[in-house]
């Protein structure tokens, strides 16, 4: 037997390039995504990346500061409580690799649209990001003002406004802006009681029949390999 979640929800990091998407999936999960050579090599990501994580509770502590990935507090030193798996899939925020970020969005249930706060609000690939979770229908949104210990009150404050009036219009329009550093940790608590809050797990059929999608796919034989020699497979989540 086993004590391991499987994920009820999967949840879309999306956004610019470089602000901190991949660096937040570590911080809720461990689990840092970029595993491609290409990838550690430019320092982007590329592919989609993804990773698990159980959102926790802890008993003593007041919200929301009892939100948690530990299993135990370190403040009260007892064991935090489940509350549910979620899976992380982490989109490439490059201009090039838009076909990518919308396979990845065809499997959201909902998304963390994570916006530096040391850049103009919005960049490219911010504004085009929330473009296609709208056009796709996504609109269980938090909004991650990310890398906030980069910048000083003000500038955050500043960087806070203009992430509002982006947002005003928008499928986003109401969706919460929670101040964060995925670097240092800071207020990763705060981002999960919003994700709780705004994006629920969906209802599903286990009765019904079974649809998958093909986000993505390796090649894994060969130039050359004959059609009976070729090796394959399919693996869900």
């Amino acid at each position: 037997m086993t004590n391991t979640q499987h994920p009820e929800v999967n949840i879309g990091l999306v956004g610019h390039v470089d602000h901190g998407k991949t660096t937040l999936v570590q911080a809720l999960s461990g689990e840092w995504t970029d595993q491609h050579s290409e990838e550690m090599k430019r320092g982007i990501s590329i592919r989609l990346g993804y990773a698990d994580a159980t959102f926790r509770r802890c008993p003593e502590c007041d919200e929301p500061e009892a939100f948690t990935v530990e299993e135990t507090c370190p403040d009260h030193d007892v064991e935090t409580e489940p509350l549910r798996t979620v899976s992380f899939v982490d989109a490439p925020g490059h201009e090039t690799l838009m076909a990518t970020m919308l396979s990845g969005a065809a499997i959201m249930d909902g998304a963390v649209l994570v916006i530096s706060a040391s850049e103009e609000v919005p960049q490219p690939q911010t504004e085009e990001h929330l473009m296609a979770l709208d056009i796709i229908g996504i609109d269980n949104i938090v909004v991650a003002q990310n890398k906030i210990d980069l910048v000083d009150a003000e500038q955050a404050r500043e960087n806070y406004r203009d992430i509002q009036e982006f947002i005003e219009g928008t499928v986003a329009e109401d969706a919460p802006i929670v101040p964060i550093s995925a670097q240092q940790g800071a207020n990763v608590d705060v981002l999960i009681d919003a994700v709780e809050r705004e994006i629920p797990t969906p209802d599903r059929d286990p009765d019904a029949d079974p649809e998958m999608l093909v986000a993505r796919s390796f090649d894994i034989n060969r130039p050359g390999t004959t059609w009976d020699s070729l090796f394959g497979g399919v693996l869900g989540g």
